[in-house]
């Protein structure tokens, strides 16, 4: 086994003009040193053949102190080969050094080193390092490395054993002014790895040692520890690089198993860069011969950051004849990939923006596929993870929207209420007030609602969201019958709002219930005449063009043909086509044409069969056979219509039920708002995955039920307000089959055909919110 002995790697190579004197005094020192230290003090065991590596393996190798690695700044591949000029003895490495963020570096080393002798037997040794280097301060770094060395002595005796190396590493100055030192400190084997001297067929293991002192085995010699200590210098202007290094070699070693035991070797190093590229080394050895070197670099080489050529050559029969010749090294070096800084910065830049946008563009995702449990989770993750995110107010944001839209206002009220505190100086800030006030609408607690638009109208008069506020407050006031209010917060919201199309139609409907007909027909003109840009918008002038159409049909002198073109407009896919071919059969018995009209009637009760609107279709179809004098299938449609009306749409007893079935569930319900709302504060690991998993059945079964009850009070809703015209409906259905019940006891149908009830059409004009 080879002798590690204390290196330290050198980088970032520059010149200056000024230091030739410099350099020719250093010279002449180290050769006067070389000569007054020819003879090294100490005889290597027959197991270390020499110390090259220890020379120019350098910090990469992790040969001499692991701690080295350190100063690693980028990931670093190293190839080195020895050789003396007749190739009979050799040594060979490559070594890997990876580092990892600001403190972590790993390393692993392979080394080969082997003789032939005569005869052609072969002595080989294998090892491989496997190291590790911790910066504890930023000037201070500690290193471990573990050795597993393969021996096979002529294929007669084979062994594994392992070893373990400690190092230290100091940079305490380092600056332009003052230069750049770095101090290493390394113990050698502390775990010392056993050779066992009994010969074998197989692998034989020897238990390491602690120094060689403790756990030794009387059949095994083990490898010497040795403590050492080196300087390392670069300065006038990255010109000059020194190293010195002394070594107390066999610091735990009785002179019976070899050597004299702590002895003290010395080595030193001076480079001198003529060029940033080119660099010429004199090296005197602990082995006690001088060394030539030169340095050739470049950077930024294609693929490769770094390019680094070490030769060096000596000759060991220059001091004291040693047998082996000249000898030689050439080493390579390169490095690739980001520095640390660059790794370090990207997973930063990644970790404070592009994960976090992809975080919450998924979300979108989510949320714009109206996946609004999975959008809740994504978007409750951007906040947790990235509260530094400059979105993560607006992930906030979606994320209460994503629980009011599955109506889970107890949890979006929550997520709102904490962004308000969280994110005081946030633009969304309106907005989560506004929210607020959304949803107390929404649950008709409209004092709440009232009071919240009042602190809205204070804090946000100037911001976008006070025109959203204005619609709710007044629509507020118009299910309060407050029709003017509402009217006079509405009027303000102007084209290009969101709400200008859904205001209007309310003024429509406020101004026709305050008998106001020339402004209500303004309101829905104004819609008509705005380009829609949604099918929400669409469907709004289709309601106004029925409208519109009303009160042209019920003016004191009735337009009836431009009544009849508004609701010829109405496509069949429209949610008021029922309702407009109703009001084209009440326009074409106006005009005395019950064949036009008996259509319109047969088509609402033949494909709308659950429409609101189907008793009085009945009605229409009746009269249409009444004025053709067809008294029996007038009858017959009368008593439909009078059927269907008799008992309102939704019974009293319907909707008790259904409140007392959502008031029991209601309960379960806010449980799962909390549990989905807890669960969307936590990052998805697998133990949340798994519990939103399991409440995943919980939610749907209760999103249905959910579901259902506001299907249901739609259902409420159109019943409370065809209720006026059922009555209507009803008592016209009576009157008119009672009067042909009449004629036909007395034979005389004269003086029937007068319809006043058609008069009466267009009077009640019923809100479609």
């Amino acid at each position: 086994m080879i002798y590690k002995k204390m290196t330290k790697n050198n980088e970032n190579r520059r010149w200056s003009v000024n230091s030739d004197k410099i350099f020719k005094a250093l010279l002449v020192g180290l050769f006067l040193l070389s000569a007054a230290s020819a003879s090294p003090t100490y005889s290597p065991h027959k197991y270390q053949q020499n110390d090259w590596f220890g020379e120019f393996g350098e910090h990469t190798s992790m040969y001499v102190n692991p701690a080295g690695i350190a100063e690693n700044d980028q990931l670093e591949v190293t190839l080195g080969i020895f050789r003396t000029i007749n190739g009979e003895a050799g040594q060979e490495y490559v070594s890997l050094v990876m580092p990892y963020d600001y403190n972590h570096a790993f390393g692993f080393s392979l080394f080969g080193n082997g003789a032939v002798i005569e005869g052609g037997d072969r002595y080989t040794e294998m090892a491989y390092q496997f190291g590790y280097a911790y910066r504890v301060l930023h000037a201070l770094a500690l290193g471990v490395d573990l050795t597993i060395l393969q021996i096979d002595q002529f294929n007669v005796n084979k062994q594994l054993t392992m070893g373990m190396d400690l190092g230290l590493s100091w940079n305490p100055i380092s600056n332009s002014k003052l230069g750049h030192i770095q101090v290493g400190l390394s113990l050698q084997n502390a775990l010392a790895p056993g050779i066992l001297m009994t010969q074998s067929s197989g692998y034989g293991f020897a238990v390491p040692s602690l120094m060689g002192i403790a756990g030794t085995s009387d059949d095994a010699y083990y490898i010497p520890t040795n403590l050492n200590f080196s300087v390392f210098y670069r300065g006038l202007n990255r010109m000059l690089e020194a190293k010195a290094e002394v070594s107390v070699i066999e610091l735990t070693k009785p002179e019976s198993e070899g050597g004299k035991g702590k002895n003290i070797e010395q080595s030193f190093t001076v480079t001198y860069y003529l060029s940033p590229l080119l660099g010429v080394r004199l090296r005197f050895t602990k082995e006690g011969y001088p060394v030539l070197g030169a340095s050739i670099n470049v950077k930024d080489v294609n693929f490769f950051r770094y390019l680094e050529l070490n030769l060096e050559m000596s000759h060991d029969d220059i001091v004291e004849k040693k047998n082996r010749g000249f000898l030689w090294s050439v080493k390579l070096n390169t490095r690739f990939g980001p520095t640390r800084e660059e790794s370090i910065g990207e997973r930063r830049y990644r970790r404070l923006k592009i994960e976090p946008e992809n975080d919450y563009r998924r979300a979108m995702r989510y949320y714009l596929n109206r996946q609004f449990l999975e959008a809740s989770y994504a978007f409750g993750k951007v906040i947790t993870k990235y509260p530094a995110f400059h979105l993560v107010d607006q992930a906030a944001f979606y994320k209460g929207k994503s629980f009011e839209n599955m109506r889970m206002h107890r949890a979006a009220t929550a997520v709102y209420e904490e962004a308000i505190k969280k994110y005081p100086q946030s633009d969304q800030i309106s907005k989560y007030y506004f929210q607020l006030m959304n949803i107390d609408y929404k649950d008709n607690k409209y004092g709440d609602a009232t009071n919240k638009y009042q602190e809205i109208a204070q804090k946000f008069a100037d911001t976008d969201v006070k025109a959203d506020a204005d619609y709710i407050a007044g629509q507020i006031k118009f299910e309060q019958a407050l029709y003017q209010e509402s009217i006079d917060l509405l009027a303000p919201i102007l084209p290009g709002n969101a709400n200008y199309f859904y205001a209007r139609y309310t003024m429509g409907i406020a101004y026709s219930r305050l008998g106001k007909w020339d402004e209500a027909e303004a309101c829905f003109k104004d819609i008509i005449a705005q380009p829609a840009s949604n099918k929400s918008e669409v469907d709004l002038q289709d309601a106004a063009k029925v409208k519109l159409g009303h009160i042209y049909f019920s003016a004191e002198e009735p337009n009836l043909p431009e009544a009849a073109a508004l609701y010829g407009q109405i496509k069949v896919d429209s949610h008021v086509y029922d309702e407009a071919q109703l009001a084209l059969g009440w326009s074409f018995l106006k005009v005395n044409k019950p064949d036009d009209a008996l259509k319109h009637a047969q088509w609402i009760v033949a494909n709308m069969p659950n429409s609101y609107l189907i008793s009085e279709a009945h009605l229409v179809e009746g009269y249409a056979h009444y004025m053709k004098k067809d008294w029996a299938r007038a009858e017959k449609a009368l008593a439909n219509a009078e059927s269907l009306t008799e008992k309102p749409i939704v019974s009293q007893a319907s909707k008790d039920s259904a409140q007392q079935a959502f008031e029991a569930m209601q309960g379960e319900f806010e449980e799962v708002q909390d549990q989905a709302l807890d669960l969307s504060r936590q990052l998805p690991t697998p133990r949340v995955e798994k519990r939103r998993a399991d409440l995943r059945p919980t939610f749907d079964k209760a999103n249905k039920n959910i579901d259902e009850y506001a299907t249901f009070q739609q259902r409420v809703l159109q019943s409370d307000r065809f209720e006026g015209n059922r009555t209507r409906v009803l008592e016209d259905a009576k009157f008119t089959a009672a009067t042909i019940g009449t004629m036909k006891g007395t034979g005389s149908y004269e003086g029937l055909e007068d319809l006043d009830d058609l008069d009466d059409f267009g009077d009640d004009f019923d809100d479609d919110f």
